[in-house]
């Protein structure tokens, strides 16, 4: 792998050894003194070479070893998680052994660093400087260790120069060749944690939020390392032989040329990302972001091809990593969006609450999992953009007939023991805020029917590596339309307690709604759960009525209704308190709601074997 990142390995370069990349036909007519003052402005001369390689090595070998670790923790938390689902699903006499944690050191290293915000309890509610301006989220105080050591050792390695020279614009030379290096290297992580099929994300169990947020601070290194290594160029030029030099060089030397045209597109990509920017015009950024992005990626190809870098073959990992992207994405649309008869359909029905219900006609079958989420396209309302959402239902086959199960009498079987869940459809449901989702439930709401069907296919199903079967008691919070990343969690869990395939005894969902209407949203699958066998063992229910309209009152007494906001820390302190097994908390919910459950859960995660897990796209 070094070999691959840098073939063409070369010791510190001689005046001999140093290819002549000097643009020499826009310098003719000049003197030699005037040449000679341009010497670190082109090629190797006084660039680190052997310096560079060893901050390449010492990149890869950080990067591996953080993997391999991070391996090793998912691999052992996975065994962990077998062990006690196979001792005790079934067989709630066997669950207080797992109910208490075995060591001390990792719930500390959960409490107080994997689970924890930067700083008291805000991480995903929105940080505003004001009203108007959306600065995005914090990161959790592992985030913040990894990206400040992170952006630490690339500055570190930008001032670790060879300062021991007479000639300064030597110093500035080698600060070019390292601010390059390290951009063009920055650059495959950057594009590796923005794929939607990042091989990382099944194998390390790591959310795409988290590359997500990995890949912006990834992109603004690389953006800033670009625009050093360009100053740093125009500096020795200009200080050579004064700004005509640099207008000749960017307009005579295609290299040059094309390096600026990458400088220019990294430039805008960073202003454009900006989250204020990006936030409040998202689609327009998305399309922005593609083209600059391909005009970043050609611009800097062309620049190293054109002098014959060694840095073409991370460019041409870079390009695979991007192509094979795109082809998974389109076989994912083709797969599940067209066949020989027909094509994928969207179905969009207008909801209370100014909420949307989408029913996703798949040509083929797909097999459902709880948590996972889709990218949907409807070229015909947003021809170039897609939009992840959580996946609330897929009404599964029967073996037999393939006809989508219905509801009859509780007790009545869904599906057959053990047989493999197969569905041709998804379900999702979205609040409408703005662009795609606002056209939506727009159009709906002017529809005669408030509904209306047209053409769209999706991409996926991402996600859904989280499985709760080994946890005794299972807490299930969801803010709005959050409850979408639950429903299927329940029906799961309420099925592997009636088949004796899960380990979970308690089942608890805690649902914040603005008013009842919104109960509309889910309530054919809601009706569905709450007839399966076995349901009234396992599963409550505490809906939270946060503006209601009249008196609220209680349906049943594994349903009941509440009015105003949950209190999530004395939710979870009772059920903790009561629990069976271990406990997982779970939350989908608006970035407050998550915040507050956060803060609620962490204190139980040293007194007794407690996991919290949160579901987010803060993109």
């Amino acid at each position: 792998m070094s070999t691959f990142l840098h073939p063409r390995r070369v010791e510190q370069p001689t005046d001999a050894a140093i290819p002549d990349l000097t643009p020499r036909h826009f310098l003719s007519g000049w003197d030699a003194a005037k040449f000679d003052e341009l010497k670190y402005s082109f090629g190797l001369t006084g660039v680190d070479q052997v310096g560079n390689f060893i901050w390449v090595d010492t990149f890869l070998y950080i990067l591996v070893g953080l993997a391999a670790v991070l391996l090793g923790l998912r691999i052992t938390h996975m065994w962990w998680r077998h062990n006690r689902h196979l001792s005790t699903m079934g067989n709630p006499t066997r669950q207080a052994y797992w109910a208490t944690n075995r060591t001390s050191w990792w719930p500390w290293l959960n409490r107080h660093l994997l689970s924890a915000p930067l700083w008291k309890k805000k991480h995903n509610a929105q940080f505003q400087i004001s009203n108007a301006i959306d600065n995005g989220t914090l990161p959790g105080r592992w985030h913040t260790i990894m990206l400040v050591t992170y952006v630490g050792l690339n500055f570190a390695w930008c001032v670790a120069l060879p300062y021991k020279v007479l000639d300064h614009k030597a110093t500035i030379a080698a600060l070019r060749g390292r601010s390059g290096t390290l951009a063009a290297l920055n650059l495959i992580p950057t594009v590796l944690f923005a794929l939607r099929n990042n091989p990382l994300i099944p194998l390390l169990q790591v959310s795409y939020d988290d590359f997500n947020l990995f890949h912006r601070w990834a992109a603004r290194i690389t953006i800033l390392e670009s625009i050093v290594h360009t100053v740093a160029w125009m500096y020795n030029t200009g200080h050579g032989a004064g700004w005509t030099a640099i207008a000749n060089g960017l307009r005579t030397e295609g290299s040059y040329g094309w390096g600026m045209v990458g400088t220019v597109a990294f430039t805008l990509i960073g202003i454009q990302a900006w989250s204020p920017i990006r936030h409040a015009f998202y689609e327009t950024f998305l399309n922005i972001h593609r083209l600059c992005a391909i005009a970043a990626l050609v611009g800097l190809y062309k620049h190293l091809e054109m002098h014959k870098l060694p840095q073409i073959p991370w460019m041409h990992l870079i390009f695979l990593f991007w192509g094979a992207e795109w082809i998974i994405r389109g076989l994912s649309i083709l797969y599940y969006g067209f066949s020989l008869k027909k094509k994928s359909s969207v179905t969009v029905e207008a909801m209370p609450g100014e909420a949307v219900r989408i029913t996703i006609d798949l040509v083929r079958e797909w097999t459902p999992r709880p948590g996972c989420h889709v990218h949907i396209w409807m070229p015909a309302m947003s021809l170039w953009s897609s939009h992840p959402f959580s996946v609330a239902w897929a009404p599964t086959l029967t073996p037999d007939s393939k006809e989508m199960t219905l509801p009859i009498l509780e007790g009545d079987s869904l599906s057959l023991p053990g047989a493999p869940q197969k569905s041709k459809q998804i379900n999702l449901v979205v609040r409408a805020r703005t662009g795609l989702t606002r056209k939506m439930y727009e159009r709906a709401c002017k529809s005669p029917s408030e509904s209306f069907t047209t053409w769209g296919f999706i991409e996926g199903p991402y996600g859904g590596h989280h499985s709760l079967d080994s946890y005794g008691t299972v807490v299930l919070f969801a803010g709005g339309v959050g409850i979408t990343h639950q429903v299927m969690y329940m029906k799961h869990l309420v099925g592997g307690f009636n088949n004796g395939t899960t380990s979970t005894q308690k089942i608890v969902l805690i649902w914040t709604v603005p008013s009842s209407d919104c109960l509309e949203w889910v309530r054919p699958w809601m009706d569905e759960v709450l007839r399966m066998k076995g349901r009234k063992q396992c599963l409550r229910i505490k809906l939270f009525i946060s503006r209601p309209k009249g008196r609220v009152e209680s349906s049943s007494e594994t349903v009941k209704m509440y009015s105003g906001r949950p209190q999530p820390a004395a939710l979870i302190e009772e059920e903790v308190r009561n629990r069976v097994g271990a406990v997982a908390v779970t939350v989908c919910a608006s970035g407050g709601m998550a915040d507050n459950v956060r803060a609620a859960v962490r204190p139980w995660l040293t007194e007794g074997c407690v996991d919290f897990i949160e579901e987010a796209f803060t993109y």
